[in-house]
C-alpha cells in the first residue's frame, strides 16, 4: 500500500495552441523569454509571443516556411533563429520579419543537433559528421569526420566564454557553472566535443578540424554530452544506462555514474551535482566530486526525456505526457502537470512563469506554474516519490 502526500496537481493547460498541422518535434525560448519557436513535421517553424502578464497566453506571430522536410532542431542566437531539418539543411531566420537570411548546405542526411557558440554554428547529422559554420556569412569552415555512426550530441569549450551554448536537440539547455574560482584560474582551450551512436565521444581542434582525442568506454550509443564550465571535465550519457566523466585534456576516465536500469537520455549539471533522466522512468541526482548517487526521483510512468535543475526545483518531463516538479534538495514531489489524456510528450521548454509541452497532435500546451491546486495523491512507490540512496 502506498503512502499519501500532499501534491499540487494541474490537470488542464492554460492554453491549447493550434497552428501546426503535424507533430511538433522541438522548442526553443529566446533570450528575452518572450518568444517561443516550435519546429514541426509539417516542415514549418512557428514563432509565438508569450504574454506572461495577468493573462498567460501564447500568440502565433510568424510562420517560417522554407524547409522541405520535417524540422528537427531550433535555437535562438544573437537575435536570430537557427533551424535544422530532415532536408539536410540549416536555415538562419530573422524572427522580426520572418525572412530566411541564409540556407546552410553541406550535410548529406538529417540534422540531429545544433549548437551556437559565438560566431560559429555547429551541426551534427546522420551523415556521421559535424559541420562548423560561420554564423554571419554561412560559410562552411570545417567538416569534422571520424565517427562511424550518426552524431547525436555536441558541446564545446572556449569558443565563446561570454556566450554559453550546449547540445540542442530541440530544446534550449543552459551550461551550468561548477566553480567560479576554477573558471577564473583556468581558461579552457578551444575544443569541440561530439557524441555518436558509435558509442564514442571525440574531441576536435576548432582550427584544423582534426580529431585530437577519442573517449572510449560506453557500451551503447551516446545520447547527451556536456563539458563543465572549467573545460576540464567531459560528461557523456549513454543508452548503456550510465554517465561517464572524463578528463577532457587526455580522455582518461574519471567516474562511472552507474545505477539506472535502462538508457540515460538526458542530464543537467548544476553546481556540484549531476541530474539524470532515464528510460527506467526515474530521475537521479549524483555528487560530481565522487560519482555517488544521492537520490532517486520516482513517479514517471514512461521515459524521462528532459531533466532541468532550476533553483531549488528539479523539473522532469516524461513521455507519459506529464511534467513533474520536485524539491531538488529534499526530493519531495511538489507539482504534477498533466492528465490521463496526455499519453506522450515530444518536446518541453520552460520559462519562469510557464511550461510548454508538445506531442504528436500538432498542438503546443501552455501550463501556468501558478495554476495548479493542492490535491492529495497516493504515491505507489516511495513517500514523496524519492529515495535517498545515501541513507540506505
Amino acid at each position: 500500500m502506498g503512502s499519501t502526500s500532499s501534491t499540487v496537481v494541474c490537470t488542464e493547460p492554460v492554453q491549447k495552441c493550434e497552428g501546426h498541422s503535424a507533430g511538433v518535434n522541438c522548442l526553443a525560448v529566446s533570450t528575452s523569454q518572450q518568444l517561443i519557436a516550435s519546429g514541426s513535421d509539417d516542415c514549418t517553424i512557428r514563432l509565438w509571443k508569450l504574454n506572461d502578464g495577468d493573462q498567460l497566453a501564447l500568440n502565433c506571430d510568424q510562420i517560417l516556411a522554407g524547409h522541405t522536410h520535417y524540422v528537427t532542431a531550433v535555437q535562438f542566437h544573437r537575435e536570430m533563429l537557427i533551424s535544422g531539418a530532415a532536408d539536410h539543411t540549416l536555415k538562419k531566420w530573422n524572427p522580426t520579419s520572418g525572412a530566411c537570411l541564409i540556407t546552410f548546405e553541406g550535410h548529406e542526411d538529417v540534422i540531429n543537433t545544433i549548437v551556437c557558440a559565438g560566431n560559429r554554428i555547429l551541426s551534427g547529422s546522420n551523415d556521421k559528421s559535424v559541420i562548423v559554420w560561420n554564423f554571419e556569412t554561412g560559410k562552411l569552415e570545417n567538416q569534422l569526420k571520424g565517427h562511424s555512426h550518426k552524431v547525436s550530441a555536441i558541446t564545446h569549450s572556449g569558443l565563446d566564454a561570454a556566450e554559453k551554448s550546449e547540445d540542442h536537440s530541440g530544446s534550449t539547455q543552459k551550461e551550468q557553472e561548477t566553480s567560479v574560482t576554477l573558471i577564473s584560474q583556468f581558461k579552457p582551450r578551444e575544443c569541440i566535443f561530439t557524441g555518436s551512436a558509435d558509442r564514442h565521444a571525440k574531441a576536435w581542434s576548432v582550427r584544423s578540424g582534426k580529431c585530437t582525442l577519442t573517449f572510449k568506454g560506453h557500451a551503447g550509443a551516446i545520447t547527451r554530452i556536456r563539458v563543465d564550465a572549467t573545460g576540464r571535465l567531459l560528461y557523456t550519457a549513454s543508452l548503456d544506462g550510465t554517465v561517464r566523466s572524463w578528463y577532457a585534456e587526455n580522455a582518461k576516465p574519471q567516474f562511472v555514474f552507474d545505477g539506472h536500469k535502462s538508457a540515460v537520455v538526458c542530464m543537467d549539471l548544476c553546481d556540484k551535482m549531476l541530474y539524470t533522466g532515464s528510460a527506467d522512468r526515474t530521475a537521479r541526482s549524483w555528487l560530481l566530486e565522487t560519482g555517488t548517487q544521492l537520490r532517486k526521483y520516482l513517479g514517471a510512468k514512461k521515459t524521462i526525456i528532459e531533466v532541468r535543475s532550476d533553483g531549488d526545483r528539479l523539473v522532469t518531463a516524461s513521455d507519459d505526457g506529464h511534467v513533474r516538479v520536485y524539491d531538488k534538495n529534499t526530493g519531495v514531489l511538489r507539482t504534477v502537470f498533466g492528465n490521463s489524456l496526455f499519453q506522450c510528450l515530444n518536446a518541453f521548454e520552460m520559462t519562469p512563469t510557464c511550461f510548454i509541452t508538445t506531442a504528436n497532435d500538432g498542438f503546443l500546451y501552455l501550463w501556468g506554474i501558478q495554476e495548479a491546486k493542492a490535491e492529495t495523491v497516493e504515491d505507489e512507490q516511495q513517500p514523496n516519490g524519492v529515495r535517498n540512496e545515501a541513507s540506505e
